[in-house]
């Protein structure tokens, strides 16, 4: 049983997410190229669609250019200056090549973007850090419903730490919840993660209190594989 297959991309690890964000840029890369191609043809219908296709990207005051994507992708800004839709900017500077322009201004973006995310990132895992050390001492203290908000507050910070969902699992049951616990366990860790004995463990006793003997075994089962194969 591995649930690790069915790990959505942006999940697995940091640098499948980049990948993905290298990707979603260079499509706007190219559907910008063509945009302003468009703009730069003689025909005057297609020159109509290009401009048409333009105004999509430009802000209300359409000096802007703001994309938005994905929460877990990338919001894109390009001040009025480097506009990459600009028809002015082709007709002004006619030594350059639109489409270098366009490319150049893009990852460019795309740098100063993949930094910020990188360094909000950065800063999320210290408050997720702050919060899950605040949350063990709680949980050692018997404070169960105190931790378990500390856990929460902490996953909000950071969603793909098997060791925050483990954790939680195990708050959960210690206040009764076998079935968020077990739902932290197979819908979080153990696709993270599907060699984490711990989190095996901890499904097994989920199991276990629960008097699901069948699931139990299986669960045993899984972690007496993951030590074997150690």
């Amino acid at each position: 049983m591995e649930l690790s297959k069915n790990i959505p991309p942006n999940v697995i690890n940091n640098s499948e997410d980049i990948n993905e964000e290298f990707n979603n840029f260079m499509q706007k890369v190219n559907e910008v190229n063509r945009i302003v191609k468009n703009l730069a043809s003689k025909d005057k219908d297609v020159q109509k669609r290009a401009d048409e296709e333009a105004r999509r990207y430009l802000g209300e005051d359409k000096e802007i250019l703001h994309e938005h994507f994905d929460e877990e992708n990338v919001s894109l800004t390009v001040s009025s200056s480097k506009t990459l839709v600009n028809r002015k900017a082709l007709e002004d500077d006619k030594n350059r090549n639109p489409d270098e322009m366009s490319k150049e201004a893009f990852m460019d973006e795309m740098s100063r973007d993949a930094d910020r995310r990188y360094k909000e990132k950065q800063i999320r895992r210290e408050k997720m850090e702050t919060l899950k050390k605040q949350a063990t001492l709680a949980f050692r203290r018997g404070e169960y419903e105190k931790a378990l908000v500390l856990y929460n507050k902490a996953i909000d910070q950071i969603k793909d730490s098997v060791t925050l969902y483990n954790n939680r699992a195990l708050t959960y049951i210690k206040l009764g919840f076998l079935d968020k616990a077990k739902h932290d366990l197979t819908e979080w860790a153990l696709r993270i993660n599907g060699d984490c004995l711990k989190s095996w463990l901890l499904l097994a006793k989920v199991n276990f209190l629960d008097k699901k003997t069948k699931e139990y075994e299986n669960s045993v089962f899984e972690a007496k594989t993951k030590t074997l194969t150690k």
